[in-house]
């Protein structure tokens, strides 16, 4: 009879674990292909080469490395924990070596989005002379030595000092996200009303329109970054105020993780919904090759 109750037992667990590495397997090669694009069109596509576009395909870099590595090393770790084989700690410490190298990625990527749409709302005047294409290069060169030097901290088993730094930047990242949106929100909020009383001139109203789309896309770029990893953070929480032993419905770690790791697949997917160029660009590849064969 306990027999029968531990088989029982067991099965949610496998039925769980298949259908999360199901999920993974499939988002993977989309994740990839869509963000590959992404950098492709942004690359080869003068009307989209603007700054703003740049630093979102240098995030897409970090999605696509998601889906090359991070997912990968996690569909690795959960089909040798279900086939009982002992390598499986060699692949969990993978993942978790490719998750904290390309998160705090994620992360200052994000801060660094954000940051040229502070400049470009509230120090129009001085824009060009702080968003320059070397200055672009070093801020996101700077971003993944960051990013590694934790990694190697990781791995040199230091995982205090790597877990602190990884702390520091994301409540860094997040106290800057919200002081930054707090003051784009008002300065919109200005030109919005100088706009409706007709105190700008035209040449102004279509630059603000135009800062403003690009400011949207990044605030849903954020937010699907939020979304995707509040049941991580929920997740760290319970554990770290030792509440798992209350809560009723138990969260699943590889559940979690999947949900952060979808993040990366709704990202190209953002900004083919928000620019109507991009999205002509991604999908009239696909178009063009149609006809090819049609010819």
């Amino acid at each position: 009879m306990a027999s029968k109750e531990d088989e029982s037992g067991h099965v949610p667990s496998v039925a769980g674990s298949m259908v999360i590495i199901i999920i993974n397997t499939i988002a993977c090669p989309f994740t990839v292909v869509l963000n590959v694009l992404v950098i492709k069109a942004v690359k080869t596509t003068p009307r989209l080469r603007t700054n703003s576009n740049i630093l979102l395909s240098c995030l897409a870099v970090t999605d696509v490395l998601t889906g090359l590595f991070t997912q990968p090393f996690f569909i690795l770790w959960q089909i040798f924990l279900l086939l009982g084989l002992s390598e499986s700690e060699t692949l969990e410490n993978c993942f978790v070596l490719s998750v904290i190298v390309l998160q705090i990625a994620s992360y200052l990527h994000l801060m660094l989005v954000t940051f040229e749409r502070l400049i470009a709302i509230k120090f129009t005047m001085k824009y060009s002379n702080i968003i320059t294409d070397n200055n672009i290069k070093i801020a996101v060169l700077v971003v993944w030595i960051i990013a590694f030097m934790n990694g190697v901290l990781r791995g040199m088993e230091m995982v205090k000092v790597a877990l602190s730094l990884v702390g520091l930047l994301t409540l860094s990242c997040i106290l800057f996200l919200a002081f930054s949106y707090c003051i784009m929100y008002r300065e919109t909020r200005r030109h919005q009303a100088k706009v409706k009383n007709q105190q700008l001139p035209q040449e102004e109203k279509e630059r603000f329109a135009k800062e403003n789309k690009a400011l949207k896309t990044t605030l849903f770029v954020v937010g699907a970054v939020v979304i995707c990893l509040l049941p991580l953070f929920v997740w760290i929480f319970i554990i770290a105020t030792g509440l798992e032993s209350t809560i009723i419905f138990p969260m699943n770690k590889s559940l979690v993780f999947t949900c952060g790791m979808l993040n990366p697949l709704v990202n190209p997917l953002i900004y083919c919904w928000r620019q109507k160029e991009m999205r002509k660009v991604i999908f009239g590849i696909r178009n063009q090759v149609v006809h090819l064969e049609i010819q």
